[in-house]
């Protein structure tokens, strides 16, 4: 009779444990609505710009990760211009992951500055208007490390940006970037 009882309650919860479990899922990849979160990767400060005249500008692209397969890393980049020391000079740079609630993919960020008035392509990409004077800017370069769980590949990317405006791309094939299987 006791074996019959403690054999009953067991099967019981056996029956009310396969029970719960039929009813979960495994989520893979995260749902579209949490997969658009915006989310800061890097904030750096280089100059105050406090009462002085600056202008904004912002990028948006993919980094691609990985060699014959790839995954593309939406990475925003806002940053702000002011003058200083005779040229336009980067003061402000942000670095946002676009798809930053995806635990399969992230994005690393490191800046650095390079303050010397040097001539320098305007937002356009040209060097300078026919028959003007180059005109004179400072810089700041972006190290975008891009790792994607994925494939198991990271990619490194240099990307550079000055106070008029210009920004190298990051769509397609780069010969900047290095890729790294893990």
């Amino acid at each position: 009779m006791f074996m019959k009882k403690t054999f009953l309650v067991l099967s019981a919860a056996v029956a009310l444990a396969s029970c719960r479990e039929a009813s979960t899922a495994v989520q893979s990849q995260p749902s579209a609505a949490g997969a658009a979160a915006k989310v800061l990767r890097l904030d750096t400060t280089f100059l105050k710009t406090a009462g002085a005249r600056t202008y904004s500008h912002t990028y948006t692209g993919n980094l691609l990760v990985g060699h014959n397969k790839k995954v593309g890393l939406p990475v925003q980049i806002d940053w702000t211009t002011t003058e200083q020391a005779g040229c336009s000079q980067v003061a402000a740079v942000r670095v946002y992951q676009l798809n930053g609630n995806d635990r399969r993919s992230v994005l690393m960020a490191r800046a650095m500055r390079d303050a010397v008035c040097k001539p320098g392509p305007r937002a356009d990409g040209a060097a300078r208007p026919a028959g003007k004077a180059p005109a004179y800017t400072g810089a700041a370069y972006l190290k975008l490390m891009g790792e994607s769980r994925e494939i198991r590949q990271t990619t490194t990317v240099l990307f550079t940006l000055n106070g008029l405006g210009y920004h190298d791309t990051l769509d397609g094939d780069s010969t900047a970037a290095a890729s790294t299987v893990r």
